[in-house]
């Protein structure tokens, strides 16, 4: 059902550069497009911003965003509708091309709305939609002025804006209350993340403040209100004697490229700022380059390097300036920069630390991740794994626990005569998953030999012990049959309520 907005008291086209249209947007992910609306509160003065999830019936219809910022007047407004239209920015500010409002919101959903109030100017109203994207409308001022006093949200009083996306694309489709509930959970959870890592700074100095919560339509209601924290990508302890972190300067022509080495402790690596994400810490080495404290790439060797494991620990914060911007090309969705000839070559000429290349720093980089896997205390001992498991789960055990020397043991699946959800395989060294239980264990349809990582690695803790001799003993393989018992039990009860759901999916 679509979200209903004040009344329309004028439409009128207004044209964009050729070619403008039709193509922005498309690389929008939903986070970097929330991330380029929230540029713009920040750059509107807004200390707080709402992010709020509209939801109806169960499903979710909408999605605004709402600010306590300086908001615009009708003609400030409508150079915000405009594509291309590009203003002349503040020192400070973060937006740059003049596309973001229009391209973040219509690559989400059909109709954008936007409502703002001006302090000494009379609230104003427009709206613009993806098959007429240079068409705009006019909304009654008395409608918008009616509307942001009863919109329940405690930010705008004098002044502020709100940008409302309606009819969305990329929003769940599935009517299921289940499948609603999970995928508003992971979406929150994956935006939160996203601006605590973008925002990072801007957050940690309390310049601005960004919450996010589900608000019910019909009820006129909202849920528990969520607040986004700083995600550092450089929150860890410097060791003590440690020639790291460390200055990084490099001339580029009249200019100066500054910016911080790092290399993070390989006994801090278990930190949510390390992992940025869930994401395994190879993804998130390289280069963080950030505009006016706003983070533009996270991550990413920009061809100077590639992303290898032994380069994990190794990231390198800059700060792109005025003088270095015509030097860096920014993508309209300020997810990365592509660097020209003349910076890379900066770079690969920088000293670091006073004394040593950018070479020499990815060198020591790559030899504390070696040493990290020599040397560091394991806290616990298991059996080596085999098949089974994905490169990066053996790799996350290789870099957390001890091996014993008794040799390698595979978790598989095969088809199981008894009900036994596995069977412990001293001879051929593996732990058989049952077969009949894989759509429970590892979810419909998986047939990957590397699935079901959590259930894996459970076994593997609990059973590693038996595999460090050549034989079961009584007291063994009574514990064996205990936890089989009880592993059968939770997995007909797991069977029960399955068939319970479907058979109440069937009453409906």
């Amino acid at each position: 059902m679509a979200v209903s907005g004040p009344r329309i008291t004028a439409v009128r086209d207004v044209p964009p550069d050729p070619s403008i249209a039709s193509a922005v947007g498309r690389s929008h992910t939903f986070e970097t497009a929330i991330a380029d609306l929230v540029d713009n509160s920040i750059d509107a003065n807004a200390t707080q911003v709402l992010l709020r999830f509209l939801e109806q019936k169960g499903a979710v219809v909408g999605l605004r965003l709402i600010d306590n910022g300086n908001g615009m007047d009708g003609t400030r407004l409508d150079d915000a509708m405009t594509f291309a239209r590009k203003r002349d920015y503040d020192a400070g500010a973060l937006g740059h091309f003049g596309l973001g409002l229009k391209a973040a919101s219509l690559s989400q959903a059909d109709i954008l709305r936007v409502y703002s109030k001006m302090v000494g100017a009379q609230p104003a109203g427009r709206v613009i939609t993806a098959d007429k994207p240079t068409q705009v409308a006019d909304m009654d001022g008395s409608d918008v002025q009616e509307y942001l006093s009863t919109y329940h949200a405690d930010l705008i009083q004098n002044c502020g804006t709100v940008v409302e996306w309606d009819a969305p694309r990329t929003f769940l489709s599935s009517l299921d209350a289940g499948d609603q509930s999970r995928w508003i959970d992971e979406r929150i959870t994956a935006v939160m993340a996203h601006l605590g890592i973008v925002f990072h700074r801007k957050i940690a100095t309390r310049k601005v403040e960004i919450t996010v919560d589900v608000f019910d339509v019909d009820l006129e209601y909202s849920g528990v209100t969520r607040t986004v924290s700083a995600i550092d990508p450089f929150k860890y302890v410097p060791l003590v004697n440690d020639a790291y972190p460390a200055a990084l300067r490099a001339k580029l022509g009249e200019s100066e490229v500054t910016g911080i080495a790092h290399i993070w402790p390989a006994a801090q690596s278990g930190s949510p700022e390390f992992r940025l994400c869930g994401r395994p810490g190879v993804l998130a080495q390289g280069f963080y380059f950030y505009r006016n404290d706003r983070l533009l790439q996270m991550g990413g060797w920009n061809t100077l390097s590639v992303a290898k494991p032994e380069l994990e620990y190794a990231r390198v914060s800059i700060d792109i300036t005025d003088d270095l911007e015509p030097h860096v090309t920014m993508n309209p969705e300020k997810s990365g920069l592509e660097l020209g000839g003349d910076f890379k070559q900066a770079l690969l000429g920088a000293v670091i630390g006073g004394s040593s290349s950018l070479a020499d720093y990815l060198g020591r980089a790559s030899g504390v991740r070696s040493e990290s896997r020599h040397y560091v205390k394991r806290p616990v001992e298991l059996v080596e794994l085999g098949r089974g498991f994905s490169g990066d789960m053996l790799d996350a055990f290789s870099g957390t626990v001890g091996f014993h020397d008794s040799g390698t043991v595979d978790v598989r699946w095969r088809v199981e005569l008894s009900e036994a959800p596995f069977e412990i395989d001293l001879e051929s060294r593996t732990i058989w998953l049952n077969e009949q239980y894989r759509d429970i264990i590892a979810g419909t349809g998986s047939m990957d030999a590397v699935d079901a990582p959590f259930v894996k690695t459970l076994l593997v803790l609990v059973f590693s012990k038996y595999f460090e001799g050549s034989h079961l003993g009584s007291r063994e393989k009574s514990e064996i049959l205990a936890w089989q018992q009880l592993l059968t039990a939770a997995l007909r009860d797991e069977i029960a309520q399955q068939a319970q759901k479907m058979g109440n999916h069937g009453d409906a």
